[in-house]
């Protein structure tokens, strides 16, 4: 792997390990004992004071990508597409912010974490990184990750949500639920960590 990606997966691999150390997990995003030993191994060079630069700096990124494609690209395409707004039908409109999501974050947060990860790894953490076998399979499982969440936000959550408004959908129940069943996740996301907490050496 190069410098870059393997300190991409290392500010990847800091953020995971807050959240395990927290006794929490994310739904979609599991590790197998030895991936999670060299997750550890990897998020040791970076102090906290680092990381939290790399959020900063690729939050900003984000926002300045998606910016511009607000005003490059979904709001001249969507002028070309729906040239009288007021006869422009809910499920069209749905279908192109999908895919606007879906560019954005699908090209736009990796190249976010690419930039950040440059700007921010000093020499320092990138001369105690050192690159080990399975680093690419981790590298390409977390990318997978990544797609596959946004694979769900982009073809579900936002198309759904625009919907329930454009139709003027009662909600109330559904968000009820939705709810719930996060408490639940999160529920079973801490009960699942503090088993893993219990069982590690």
């Amino acid at each position: 792997m190069t410098s870059s990606a393997l300190a991409r997966l290392a500010f990847w691999a800091k953020g995971m390990v807050a959240i395990s150390d927290g006794r929490m997990e994310w739904p979609g995003f599991s590790y197998t004992d030895a991936e999670w030993a060299r997750m550890r191994t990897l998020s040791e060079p970076i102090g906290a004071g680092t990381y939290q630069m790399f959020t900063i700096v690729n939050a900003v990124i984000f926002i300045i990508i998606a910016a511009l494609g607000i005003f490059g690209v979904f709001l001249p395409l969507a002028a070309v597409l729906f040239p009288v707004p007021a006869e422009t039908s809910a499920l069209k409109f749905s279908l192109l912010l999908a895919a606007y999501a879906f560019l954005i974050i699908g090209l736009g947060l990796p190249v976010s974490m690419r930039l950040s990860a440059v700007l921010v790894a000093s020499k320092a953490v990138r001369g105690a990184l050192v690159s080990a076998p399975g680093d690419e399979a981790l590298a390409s499982k977390v990318s997978w990750q990544i797609n596959r969440i946004m694979l769900i936000m982009c073809g579900l959550l936002v198309p759904g949500i625009l919907l329930f408004i454009a139709y003027d959908v009662d909600a109330g129940p559904i968000i009820t639920a939705l709810k719930w069943l996060s408490i639940a996740l999160m529920a079973v996301s801490t009960v699942a960590g503090i088993r893993r907490q219990k069982k590690s050496p």
